[in-house]
């Protein structure tokens, strides 16, 4: 009996993953409620964070100094995005609440009052204008000069995302019952359709020549579909299934592969192609998100409240938080990781 299980704690050891022991951060940054979001700024020397109990705050990435707050008057912050290479935050809370503020004294540049909590909120590539999408479907573009709404859109139902289309021309949501809508930025014609599934809809994300869509569902489905930019031509071409609903799905930089996470434990990376897994990352808890390096290399996940770093199926290490985990990014060379956490904190851990 002895031996028995002397030889299958051998073989546990031989297939568990090995990971080091949990490192500790570079820096913390210490917070007065859960951390919502957080990034850098593009020469990655000030660090941005947004928190439950409606506090934006900008630190500095040296040595954690608190360089600047704004408040958002205790509504919890939904969104906090740096604009004009840094020198702007813009923010919105749940109470519709949007921002423009400058960084270097903390004063209200634009604002903006939106009918419901913001889901989406996307500047355009040149950051004149800004998509603003409510849970209730209502919908505006903003002046990021001077506050003007320039267009108004009004969905016929709740939706649970939104985004531009890859040209700008199109403003573009979804909901749950797997309905699509979009509206003409330049006609304000509006559109919508049915994707097939039966399944509730978590999620879609297009391609970059806006022919595909990527669509995840609450069933476990991850599917590829074409599409015209009015509907979608039939059944799948591509997707996989998980064994639980799918947390989000993204595209590989040449769109040729798909990396998915859901609450079954696992991260998929699959090829578009035959729809076939060629990695399965797995945890000991559903994964709430997931992101390659820039090289495509490697893969950060964070799942309970843990950041795990991949170099493979087995090659992998992990960063702790005393609550869950809400996200985390790489910095630009991929040397750092950027976690932030209910803890309250914002972690910065060398890779």
């Amino acid at each position: 009996m002895i031996r028995f299980l002397a030889l299958a704690l051998l073989c546990i050891s031989l297939i568990a993953p090995a990971s080091a022991q949990a490192p500790e951060a570079a820096l913390t940054l210490q917070h007065d409620g859960g951390v919502v979001t957080a990034s850098w700024n593009a020469d990655e020397t000030q660090i941005l964070s947004a928190t439950e109990r409606g506090l934006v705050q900008v630190w500095s990435a040296d040595d954690g100094e608190l360089l600047q707050e704004i408040s958002h008057g205790g509504n919890p912050v939904t969104h906090a995005i740096w604009l004009q290479d840094g020198a702007a935050v813009l923010s919105a809370d749940e109470g519709g609440l949007v921002v423009l503020s400058a960084v270097e004294d903390g004063a209200m540049q634009l604002s903006w009052q939106l009918e419901g909590m913001p889901i989406a909120l996307t500047p355009n590539a040149e950051e004149t204008a800004l998509l603003a999408l409510t849970r209730a479907g209502a919908g505006a573009i903003l002046s990021l000069s001077d506050g003007k709404r320039l267009i108004e859109f009004q969905a016929p139902a709740e939706v649970s995302g939104g985004v531009f289309s890859a040209d700008e021309s199109q403003a573009r949501a979804w909901n749950e019952s797997g309905q699509i809508f979009a509206w003409d930025l330049a006609s304000g014609a509006a559109l919508s359709y049915d994707l097939p599934s039966r399944g509730m809809l978590l999620g879609v994300a297009w391609s970059a020549d806006d022919g595909r869509l990527l669509a995840w569902y609450t069933n476990g489905t991850v599917n590829v579909y074409k599409t015209d930019g009015s509907g979608v031509s039939g059944r799948a071409i591509s997707g996989v299934r998980h064994n639980s609903f799918v947390q989000r799905a993204i595209w590989s930089s040449d769109e040729s592969q798909v990396m998915s996470w859901a609450g079954d434990d696992t991260v998929h990376i699959w090829a578009v192609a035959g729809g076939r897994s060629q990695q399965v990352l797995r945890h000991e808890d559903w994964v709430i998100g997931a992101r390659w390096d820039p090289t495509e290399t490697r893969v950060l996940s964070w799942s309970h409240i843990y950041v795990y770093l991949w170099r493979s199926e087995t090659d992998w290490q992990r960063f702790g938080h005393g609550n869950l985990v809400r996200g985390a990014i790489w910095n630009g060379e991929a040397t750092q990781i950027l976690s932030w956490s209910w803890d309250g904190t914002v972690r910065v851990w060398n890779a």
